[in-house]
């Protein structure tokens, strides 16, 4: 016995099974059938619907929709999956999908429409979600490939372009390994094991090539693609550049380095003087001096007392310079008269060294500096100069005006300085004497204090030598100020 009794009962069964709502009404667009499927999508049953017009699902900025549909139907075309939303009885929007049908009569003549309605709204989010991951690593800083589980590259996006140099039409079907440097390919091999394993790999960091054959530092996040099903069937990896990361950290940790060592040798460097200072006190305060040896104790007290002085000073200028807090008082200063008393102040060292000092600076060239300043930068370069120099060297001092400047020369005959240390001369806390022993002790701290003593001045200093053993030079050029001092003055 069929199951059916007739062809009409056949298709009512397969309509009130239909997961898709399917709908009929008139020319006029009142409803005349409703599925159990329209049922489930629009919330309204059959009881509510038939007899009432199609509207009552139609949002209202939509209403023009159906003029348009059944213009078309009774015209006797069909609307085939046309994308569009629908209310429910909740009042929420269902997006979906309308294919539109003619119904005729025996004669042939349109007296109504079917129309199957079919839930989009899973299918337009998934689009939705993947145009937005599509935008989202197309417009990514980072280079973000795919690839299959041998190594094939699937996709590759603009970031990739950018960091790599390879366009996608270059790289999308080559082997991975074409950004893998050749000491590095056994990487590749461990991370496609893991992957084939179901892990992934965050933040690996290691070295990549480009196609102009530079080496660049990137981060590595890699994971596994996966089918529906669960199915491992490629990788997915984010690269992120990190050379400026690198660079910083290797910054960082310079710092960090050059800092200990500042203040092991400020220790030292404050040590000496202070415990100087204190044992003369102590043997002062006990009578272990006699009369006769009090002047040289209480001078070499003094001594001390003001290297401790400059060491502190150093330091709190050097801090003011780096935290942009030192300000200068900028008058017409004589170089002439700044460098006599330069001189004079470094005599003791001088004396003590035997070396000769000879100073070409005449009272007839004028700056517009801070007075206090200038001078600094003098007694810098001279201790600097004199530090440097072996007993019975010299030290030669001359200006001369060039154009709007004014070139000031400290030039000695000492140890000189080596081709490779001349770009680091006037680096804080570096000196040229790199031994454990140190011999010619200080901070590291005079040549980058002169150096940020003129520059604020406008102008800048020059480091030359010939090499070890063949003396040194440093030039100080500074904007000439349009008048002189006479020497009367």
């Amino acid at each position: 016995m069929p199951l059916f009794d007739s062809p009409s009962g056949l298709l009512a069964a397969i309509v009130d099974s239909s997961d898709d709502a399917i709908v009929s009404k008139d020319l006029e667009g009142y409803v005349t059938s409703w599925n159990v499927g329209a049922e489930r999508l629009f919330g309204y049953s059959a009881a509510e619907m038939i007899g009432q017009h199609i509207t009552r699902i139609i949002p209202r900025d939509r209403l023009a929709e159906e003029t348009y549909v059944l213009s078309r139907v009774r015209s006797g075309a069909a609307v085939d999956h046309f994308e569009t939303v629908r209310q429910r009885k909740d009042g929420s929007l269902v997006e979906i999908s309308l294919t539109v049908s003619p119904v005729r009569d025996e004669q042939g003549g349109v007296v109504g429409a079917s129309k199957i309605a079919r839930d989009i709204t899973e299918r337009k989010r998934m689009e939705r979600d993947a145009m937005q991951l599509a935008a989202i690593i197309e417009s990514s800083e980072d280079a973000i490939v795919g690839k299959d589980l041998n190594g094939i590259i699937q996709s590759w996006n603009v970031g990739a372009e950018r960091l790599f140099g390879y366009t996608a039409a270059e790289a999308v079907g080559q082997s991975v390994t074409m950004i893998i440097p050749g000491d590095r390919i056994d990487e590749e091999d461990r991370v496609l094991a893991r992957i084939r394993a179901g892990d992934s790999i965050q933040h690996f960091e290691t070295v990549r090539r480009s196609k102009d054959g530079r080496l660049i530092d990137v981060s590595l996040t890699v994971s596994p693609i996966r089918t529906k099903h669960g199915e491992i069937v490629g990788t997915s990896k984010i690269a992120r550049d990190i050379t400026e990361q690198r660079e910083l950290k290797l910054l960082v940790e310079e710092a960090s380095r050059a800092k200990d060592e500042f203040l092991a040798t400020l220790s030292h460097e404050l040590r000496t003087p202070l415990n100087t200072v204190l044992g003369y006190t102590h043997m002062l305060r006990n009578g272990v001096i006699s009369a006769p040896d009090l002047a040289k104790a209480l001078d070499t007290i003094a001594r001390n007392a003001d290297a401790l002085t400059r060491l502190v000073n150093d330091v709190l200028d050097t801090s003011r310079i780096a935290t942009r807090k030192l300000r200068l008082s900028l008058q017409p200063c004589d170089v002439g008269a700044i460098a006599g008393e330069a001189v004079t102040a470094i005599g003791p060292a001088t004396q003590a060294k035997s070396i000769r000092v000879i100073n070409h600076i005449h009272r007839s060239l004028v700056v517009q500096a801070d007075r206090e300043r200038l001078r600094q930068v003098f007694a810098n370069l001279l201790s600097n100069a004199v530090k440097f120099t072996e007993n019975g060297g010299s030290v030669t001092l001359a200006a001369a005006r060039e154009q709007r400047t004014v070139r000031i020369t400290v030039e000695d005959t000492g140890i000189g300085i080596a081709p490779e240390s001349l770009p680091f001369v006037f680096r804080r806390f570096w000196q040229a004497d790199q031994t454990d022993t140190r011999t010619h002790g200080g901070l590291g701290l005079g040549l980058a204090l002169a150096r940020d003593f003129v520059e604020l001045h406008g102008g800048h200093v020059e480091a030359h030598s010939e090499g070890l053993g063949r003396g040194a030079r440093f030039d100080v050029v500074l904007p000439s100020a349009d008048l002189s001092i006479s020497n009367d003055d």
